[in-house]
């Protein structure tokens, strides 16, 4: 076994979700929901256990729920998207980080914090700071990674917009 996949199917609603760098294009929910499962059957066969979040039909963007955690060891840092509308996907994922057996702590107010903009490498964990991710942000993952031996980096991001 490889470890546990995070996985949360995508809503119906996924053709709302927000588009920043790219035009926005029609979206094939059914086919989107296809490519997903066939994504975690992938997943399985390559020796990961699934977990799959509950859905959340209520948030377009939910499919990406990289987006609403960061784990390092056994302590999964549930995120505060800078995106206000994101924000109702990250206590769906919550519950199911304790079912696996995983710590949680949470970024507050006034820190924002995406996990995709969370790269870790090694002891070393990059983070964007720019359009969704803040100072604040950083400053409150740095302390909760600091006893796990983790120095965190801010990485300044240019031309990114905010939510």
């Amino acid at each position: 076994m490889n470890g546990t996949a995070l996985v949360r199917a995508p809503s119906s609603r996924l053709a709302e979700g927000i588009v920043t760098h790219i035009r926005r294009t029609p979206v094939d929910v059914a086919r989107a929901r296809a490519q997903h499962a066939a994504y975690a059957d992938a997943l399985a066969v390559s020796g990961w256990m699934i977990a799959q979040a509950p859905a959340a039909e209520d948030c377009p963007d939910s499919v990406f729920i990289e987006d609403t955690v960061a784990v390092c060891e056994d302590l999964a840092v549930l995120a505060r998207p800078g995106a206000q509308a994101r924000r109702a996907e990250v206590p769906g994922v919550a519950g199911i980080l304790r079912s696996i057996g995983l710590r949680t702590a949470a970024i507050q107010e006034p820190g924002t914090l995406d996990g995709g903009d969370v790269l870790q490498a090694g002891y070393t964990v990059y983070v964007g700071r720019g359009g969704r991710t803040n100072g604040a942000g950083i400053r409150q993952l740095r302390a909760l990674l600091a006893p796990l031996g983790r120095t965190v980096i801010a990485v300044p991001l240019s031309g990114v917009p905010a939510p």
